[in-house]
């Protein structure tokens, strides 16, 4: 009868028994020998093998260990299989509640809901703002705050919470609804203290900032303004006439043209020539004025 004889590097959890802790991102020499004496001699920084991912287990069989072993000059009859695993632990409500404000110093009030129950490795835990998912319309259920145990200098581990938190910071509100792709007057906003639930993107603090952009889509009276809702205001827009400068060599040309559709300066705008009902497109630069460089041979 022919035996097959399976080794098997990666076992689950709980396959195996005694399993020894590594604490980096590799299983090293100082590893094999704090897990058998006989491999005490193996130089520390030896790089044998990755370490497992959290949760799962490595199993070095005797052969392994022999093979390192005699090629290290260390010559052992007698060995056995090693385990090894990351060491895990459960996050504590109080670590994760410091971590989500050392994130947010702005915190007014935090009630963490639910907290992630798996394992992870001892680390740094880390709740970063781009973690918070979106909160829904009516608020029920908090948010969903995803996070990460950084370790073994380079890798992660991740955690999520459900939180609900209320905000404290200054924001350029709407004091009236906005219209969108239309210039923002001054007396439109006003910075307040707004209290609310966490963003990704946080808001504009000065009215400053808005500098002459519109809204891309309405927005309701009250409405906090952050940057990505802000959009250059078109110069142009379709119907209006645009002053049109063709050039072609030495030679110029100026003549009126009419807009097809709305555009912002240095934008190709479609125009139509009103003499002859010829489409064409220029680049708009200052105002309503757009520059046509023609090649050899063209015409409008």
């Amino acid at each position: 009868m022919t035996r097959v004889i399976v080794l098997l590097s990666v076992l689950s959890f709980s396959a195996f028994a005694g399993c020894k802790p590594v604490d980096g991102d590799k299983i090293r020499g100082r590893d094999l020998a704090l897990a058998d004496p006989h491999l005490i001699s193996l130089p520390a920084n030896l790089t044998f093998a990755f370490a497992p991912d959290p949760g799962a287990q490595r199993v070095v069989t005797a052969v392994e260990i022999r093979r390192i072993a005699a090629f290290n000059g260390i010559h052992i009859d007698s060995l056995s299989d090693l385990c090894f695993e990351v060491p895990l632990r459960k996050i504590g409500l109080d670590e994760a509640i410091v971590a989500m404000r050392g994130s947010l110093p702005a915190i007014k009030d935090l009630n963490v809901l639910g907290l992630a129950t798996v394992g992870v490795p001892p680390g740094v835990l880390e709740f970063p703002v781009t973690g918070i998912e979106p909160a829904s319309p009516d608020g029920a259920g908090g948010q969903l705050w995803r996070g990460f145990v950084r370790y073994a200098e380079n890798r992660r581990a991740s955690v999520w919470a459900r939180v609900v938190v209320t905000v404290t910071y200054s924001a350029v509100v709407a004091v009236r609804d906005l219209e969108p792709w239309a210039e923002i007057p001054r007396d439109a906003v006003r910075v307040e203290s707004v209290q609310g639930p966490i963003w990704r993107e946080q808001p504009l603090s000065r009215t400053e900032d808005i500098g002459g952009r519109g809204v891309r889509t309405p927005l309701k009276a009250g409405a906090v303004i952050f940057a990505s809702l802000l959009s250059e205001v078109p110069v142009v827009r379709r119907g209006e006439t645009v002053h049109v400068e063709v050039c072609s060599g030495l030679a110029r040309l100026h003549f009126d043209a009419v807009a097809e559709g709305s555009a912002r300066k240095g934008d190709v705008v479609e125009l139509r020539n009103p003499l002859n009902g010829k489409s064409f497109r220029a680049r708009l630069g200052f105002g309503s004025k757009a520059v046509l460089v023609l090649s050899s041979g063209q015409r409008l």
